[in-house]
């Protein structure tokens, strides 16, 4: 059975009403309505640091092999920079208007499609594109760059002023975000001079035969775990990173992943049992906050220690994109298994893996 957290339940069963409702009363009940809100609560939360503040600057290489610098870009024209994921029911739903977008203002605006790389690559990104017709540049990010811009939802838009400092962030394709395109691109930026944001470095995570350094880690009930492990002496630790909505949200638009989400949890759980190993849940911080993850603890009845991973940064070390990946630790600090579901022997090495430890 899928298993929901209480609140996206009443959504979901709101969602299945709506036409019901409006027939008998006339009226509208809207599960998006409700998930389209939450989604630009948490991107204008995230974000309202960063306005006025210099955008992040970085060479990025579109699917075509074109290469964009970002800090040539900022001060030249305004730039619009989505990310998005082919997952993702909303991303889908505002691509026509994206590229209407880019149809739109041609040369008077740059228009970027960054997708978040997260469970997706090359080959789904480059379907999708074609699919939907998209023409404007694309590119496939390595968490990174949304480190930098804060990212917490999909889609998420950035607008870049003239100046190169982040004016708009949002989640909706509303009239709020229209009205801020059309100031941008107003907006000649003849009173500020143009500022030079932070560089988002590559990313460079652990790889298989590399040592770890000295790592502390601490789970939403606020207990501390040390990597390599001090306190659990000759235990190896085995990392899942998560997502709590993969299993369900999943289901339907990636419904390999979703599978692959529910056989790691159950497995890993089954595994944990024996002591061999400490297993820690390391969750993305896309659509994800503490309160998610006591809910999802809770709908899923899981045992073992879930970290938030609130910044990205756990993600970033360990150069995790896909989910679900599995990086497991030695007692000495060596990583010595580093897969995810792309992986095709992925079923079979996490069986090994558990059966191993």
């Amino acid at each position: 059975m899928t298993h929901l957290p209480p609140k996206l339940s009443k959504l979901l069963i709101v969602c299945l009403l709506t036409p019901f409702l409006s027939v008998v009363f006339g009226g509208q009940a809207s599960a998006e309505d409700d998930f389209a809100a939450e989604g630009e609560r948490r991107a204008k939360l995230a974000g309202s640091e960063l306005i006025g503040t210099p955008a992040p600057q970085r060479e990025l290489t579109t699917l075509t092999g074109e290469t964009l610098n970002l800090q040539q870009l900022y001060g030249s024209k305004p730039v619009y920079i989505k990310f998005w994921a082919t997952w993702c029911v909303p991303c889908r739903q505002q691509m026509p208007g994206f590229e209407k977008i880019y149809q739109q203002y041609g040369e008077k605006l740059q228009v970027i499609a960054v997708n978040t790389g997260i469970s997706d690559d090359i080959n789904s990104v480059g379907a999708f594109v074609k699919q939907a017709g998209l023409n404007m540049p694309v590119t496939i990010d390595d968490g990174t760059l949304a480190r930098a811009f804060k990212l917490r939802v999909t889609p998420q838009h950035f607008l870049v002023d003239r100046s190169g400092r982040i004016a708009y962030v949002g989640h909706q394709d509303d009239e709020a975000f229209h009205q801020a395109l059309e100031a941008v691109i107003a907006d000649k930026g003849e009173n500020k001079a143009p500022l030079s944001g932070t560089v988002a470095e590559k990313a460079s995570g652990y790889e298989v035969g590399d040592k770890l350094a000295s790592l502390r880690l601490t789970s939403i009930d606020n207990i501390d775990y040390s990597l390599p492990s001090t306190t659990r002496q000759g235990k190896a630790t085995g990392l899942v990173f998560f997502a709590p909505w993969c299993e369900w949200y999943l289901a339907e638009s990636e419904p390999d992943t979703a599978k692959s989400c529910r056989l790691v949890r159950e497995m890993v759980e089954q595994s944990a049992s024996n002591g061999k190993s400490q297993w820690l849940h390391i969750s993305t911080n896309l659509w994800s906050s503490r309160t998610d993850l006591v809910e999802y603890q809770t709908n899923y009845h899981t045992r073992l220690p879930i970290v938030f991973d609130e910044e990205g940064s756990l993600f970033g070390q360990f150069g995790v994109t896909q989910l679900p990946t599995i990086v497991f630790i030695d007692e000495s600090g060596k990583v010595t298994e580093k897969v995810s579901r792309q992986a095709p022997d992925f079923a079979e090495r996490l069986q090994v893996l558990l059966s191993g430890k």
